[in-house]
């Protein structure tokens, strides 16, 4: 969904050009593709969610809603002895990308060297400090870690020209975000240039029983900037790029044209049919106009825009893998990736994809009572479990999280061949 920013434009209707036709474009896939569409959060993403409380915690989002504004069914993660309930968010200014913000340091220490599924879990946390928070931050952060050093491929696509040993798809997890074939992503490249490439296949190249490669072959363009040469708006060409970056280039030239600064705005190609591999991309591309609000704030962005300047939302964000050193841990599909850092019945929706009643969101009056009752039996269990062994303090000190998660201040050959249809 586009946060609506007014910037005293007048409302242009640009006709859009379609991305290439595919008769393997799932509907989905082609929700996720319309320009200033519903959803800017998707199905299965690691994300920061605003917490029952005011705190800000890591969650993977389960199934979304559009009533006519999007809400999110958000899973918190955690260690694996204790599952905090699910929270429903009903404005999508309560969820930030992962990549938005740099991951805290670990409360606890000893944890700092150890990956989520290397802590001995059992062994390190008592009965009577399972909900402890500031264990459940620790799990929530490893466990977010080891997801953006992941990714998994679906949708295979059975009827593409493939070389031997390989396979196209047409959807990845890639970390923490899901992507598409036919969308962009961002990729590395010197400074501060935004550059994307343009995704036209997704080919995995499998050695049994477990090496996987994966090349992402398509169009890399550059964010360029240059005298205005048009005399008026109908002289302003229609790219042939995606929807999405047609219409959020439309916007930002706009911006410009209102406040008269004499500047011209275009995606330049650098390369035509190149190809990339893992520790090249950054990330999805998301459009400034609907992440930047977020990001920077309504007011700072507001104040930019009547100055007729914008940025690209990337220059705002990390990379994948800034916070972890491993970028290929190839598994299986999404839900081998969220491991034991969810419930084992945590199923993240195919959306239009699968079938209709996953996407069914539980009554949120019933969830809310359901956490309030969790909470004080939990809290009940905790003094009953103190006062039969005598303790005065719990295993684990409870220390202030809000200095953690206050972020808002924060500047078939192949074992991998499951069923993709799990995503």
């Amino acid at each position: 969904m586009v946060l609506k920013v007014s910037t005293g434009l007048p409302a242009a209707k640009p006709t859009l050009r379609a991305p290439p036709s595919s008769t393997t474009s799932s509907p989905e896939q082609r929700l996720d593709a319309e320009p200033n569409g519903k959803y800017l959060f998707r199905p299965g993403e690691l994300v920061w969610f605003n917490k029952v409380g005011g705190n800000w915690g890591l969650g993977v989002i389960s199934k979304r809603q559009a009533l006519p504004t999007p809400r999110y069914l958000i899973q918190p993660l955690s260690h694996p002895l204790f599952y905090p309930p699910y929270e429903i968010k009903e404005r999508e200014d309560q969820l930030r990308p992962w990549l938005a913000w740099s991951v805290p340091p670990l409360t606890h220490r000893q944890l700092s060297n150890l990956t989520f599924d290397q802590v001995p879990w059992e062994q390190i946390i008592s009965p009577d400090s399972r909900s402890n928070p500031t264990l459940l931050v620790d799990g929530s952060i490893l466990a977010a870690k080891a997801i953006d050093s992941s990714y998994s491929l679906f949708d295979r696509v059975d009827n593409a020209l493939a070389a031997p040993g390989e396979v196209h798809y047409n959807g990845m997890f890639l970390g923490a975000e899901k992507i598409w074939a036919g969308e962009p992503l961002r990729l590395r490249g010197p400074g501060n240039d935004a550059i994307v490439l343009v995704i036209q296949k997704l080919i995995e190249r499998t050695t049994p029983p477990s090496t996987s490669e994966v090349t992402f072959v398509g169009d890399v363009y550059k964010f360029v900037e240059m005298p205005m040469p048009y005399k008026n708006r109908s002289q302003w060409p229609t790219p042939a790029l995606p929807p999405r970056m047609v219409a959020d280039l439309l916007f930002r030239n706009e911006v410009a044209d209102a406040a008269n600064k004499g500047v011209w705005y275009e995606w330049r190609l650098l390369e035509p049919a190149a190809k990339k591999k893992l520790p090249d991309v950054k990330g999805r591309w998301y459009e400034s106009r609907t992440l930047l609000p977020m990001l920077r704030g309504a007011a700072v962005v507001q104040a930019d825009l009547a100055q007729g300047n914008t940025s690209d939302a990337g220059m705002w964000m990390n990379g994948r893998g800034d916070s972890s050193s491993m970028t290929g841990q190839r598994k299986k599909n999404r839900r081998d990736t969220l491991g034991r850092a969810v419930p084992p019945d945590f199923k993240a929706s195919r959306g239009l994809d699968g079938p209709k009643e996953d996407d069914a969101f539980p009554d949120a009056q019933t969830n809310q009572k359901s956490q309030e009752q969790q909470r004080l039996q939990e809290i009940q269990r905790l003094q009953e479990a103190q006062r039969m062994r005598g303790l005065s303090q719990p295993k684990f000190v409870e220390h202030d999280i809000e200095q953690y998660m206050d972020l808002d201040q924060a500047s078939g050959q192949s074992d991998f061949f499951g069923n993709e249809m799990q995503h």
